[in-house]
Parts: structure tokens; C-alpha cells; sequence
């Protein structure tokens, strides 16, 4: 699960950030510990460390990070998150034909599970690139994945792209652009990096104010879309995979963010009874994905 308010990176920030500085915030009480956090949600700069130390721990089999989508094929453990993949790609498959050799760039693959998943999704059709800024994520992809000439992984921002212009037929970012600080500029170099006509497959969510904002820079970045609100598909993802996010938690978060923010842990997965599965119940945040073309 690759959001400002609260910040996906401000529980990862408190789950894995230093033991003395988590202690210090504690000793102020509950005030101490909400102004660490929004330090922590405020201070981008820390950001891309932290991610690598988040995927340098030993995750075990969970390669998938994103609150998931309802009804979802098969019985894979991690099928709501691999079924929000599939819903992007329906989407591409609605906006262009698909043929062997596009280029496909995911900006945010973490361990690489999505992406993997996208590609099985759609067998020969792509020559994918997964990007990342924790380098830790991308060594995971390597030894899990491999590399050849149609799959290869590659450390870097996706506030300042490693490619020439017009190197990509389809961007893929899920979740992820909340994380980013300047989501404009984000928008920018997807648009900067996609052939004339290529595909943004972009899902994330929002505030409910906060939406409008985002298709309007979106808009401004050069980008055609029409968005699907999938809040309740990923509502219900959260309740039906809660048993197994737990479990994830119990073996593999690390002992601090177990002992000592266990709440917010829960919170940072959409666990059922968390404040941010009750957000999507509610529609207090809004789930969108589109497959936006660039003019």
C-alpha cells in the first residue's frame, strides 16, 4: 500500500522509524506522539529513506502493497491487490488494442507483485520497466524477478523520471501519488515520459475535497480522463482481506510498530474498524483510477 492526510508514509515513518525518537514522542503523551507524526507526514525529504528501510524488512511473501479491490478473481492471498491491477488494465484495454511491444513503465512498483500481476494479466503484450526511489525494493524485484529484455527494474523519483521523452506507451502508478509532495510535477514528467496518445493507468485516493483538485491538475499536465469510483469495491476489499493483513502485521512488522503503535499499523492497512477502512465505508475518502490519455 505505496496519502497525506493521514500519510500512508507517516505510519510506515512511526512502524519502522528510530526506536529513541518513537520513545521521545511517547513521553510527551498523545500530543507528543501527533506532533511526531505530523512531522513525520510533513517532512517529504525523509521520505525515500524511510521507504527503503520499510521494504528492507523481510515482508515474506506479501510482494503486493495496496488496499485491494472486491470482487476479485481467484485464490491467491493477495487476490484483492493483484484484482486492482486487472481493474486498471481493463480500463487500458478499453482506451487502446493492445499488441506485443508496448512499453510499460510502473512508477511506485515496490516488491513487485502489481506489476507482475499486470503482466500475467496480459501474457506478451509488454516490455515493463519498474521504477522505485527505495533501492531496497528494487533489489528485492531483481532477485525475485529477474531481468531480461522484457522486464527490468530500476531505482529512481518519479518527481525527476531517469527517461528521455516519449520512451513509454502505458505509465502504471497505483496508490503511490500521495506519497510524492508534488503531485503536479509527478503528473508532468508522466506526461513528459508517454509517446503522444499513450495511457496514465493512475488510481489513488482522496479527501472528499481533495479530488477535484487532482483532476484538475491532472487536466493541466495534458491528460484526457474519465474517472470510475471504485470506493466501495475497495471498502469491501479492506473488510474481506482484514484477517490476513493482521496476521501480516503479527509476523512481519517489526517488534517496535507492534508493541508500541499497533493501532496505527492497523490503520495504515484499511483494517476493518480502523479510521481509514471507516473512511471508505463512509465515502469520506474517495477511490478513483482512470486510464487518462495524454493529448
Amino acid at each position: 500500500m505505496n496519502s497525506k492526510a493521514p500519510s500512508r508514509a507517516r505510519i510506515i515513518m512511526l512502524g519502522i522509524g528510530g526506536a529513541a525518537s518513537a520513545a521521545f514522542a511517547l513521553a510527551g503523551g498523545p500530543k507528543g506522539v501527533r506532533r511526531y507524526l505530523r512531522r513525520l507526514r510533513d517532512d517529504h525529504s525523509r521520505r525515500p529513506a524511510l521507504w527503503n528501510r520499510f521494504y528492507a524488512f523481510d515482508w515474506g511473501e506479501t510482494t503486493t502493497n495496496n488496499y485491494g479491490f472486491a470482487p476479485a478473481e481467484g485464490d491467491h492471498p493477495q487476490r484483492f491487490q493483484h484484482q486492482m491491477y486487472r481493474e486498471l488494465l481493463r480500463l487500458l484495454k478499453a482506451k487502446r488494442l493492445l499488441e506485443p511491444g508496448l512499453k510499460l513503465l510502473e512508477v511506485s512498483c515496490g516488491r513487485g507483485g502489481g506489476l507482475n500481476a499486470f503482466l500475467s494479466a496480459a501474457p506478451g503484450v509488454f516490455d515493463a520497466t519498474g521504477l522505485d526511489v527505495a533501492g531496497s525494493a528494487i533489489a528485492f524485484c531483481r532477485g525475485n524477478y529477474g531481468e531480461d529484455e522484457k522486464r527490468r527494474f530500476v531505482e529512481g523519483s518519479a518527481l525527476d523520471l531517469p527517461f528521455a521523452n516519449a520512451s513509454f506507451d502505458v505509465v502504471l502508478n497505483v496508490e503511490a501519488s500521495n506519497d510524492y509532495g508534488d503531485r503536479p510535477r509527478f503528473f508532468a514528467e508522466v506526461a513528459r515520459v508517454l509517446k503522444p496518445d499513450g495511457v496514465f493507468a493512475y488510481t489513488d485516493n482522496f479527501r472528499s475535497g481533495q479530488a477535484e483538485q487532482m483532476k484538475e491538475e491532472l487536466a493541466a499536465a495534458g491528460f484526457a480522463a474519465d474517472f470510475t469510483d471504485v470506493t466501495a469495491n475497495v471498502a469491501e476489499a479492506c473488510r474481506l482481506d482484514s484477517p490476513r493483513r493482521r496476521e501480516v502485521i503479527r509476523r512481519q512488522a517489526p517488534l517496535i510498530g507492534r508493541l508500541m503503535f499497533r493501532h496505527q499499523l492497523e490503520n495504515y492497512a484499511g483494517i476493518e474498524g480502523s479510521r481509514k477502512y471507516s473512511a471508505f465505508a463512509e465515502r469520506r475518502r474517495a477511490y478513483l483510477m482512470t486510464a487518462a490519455v495524454r493529448g
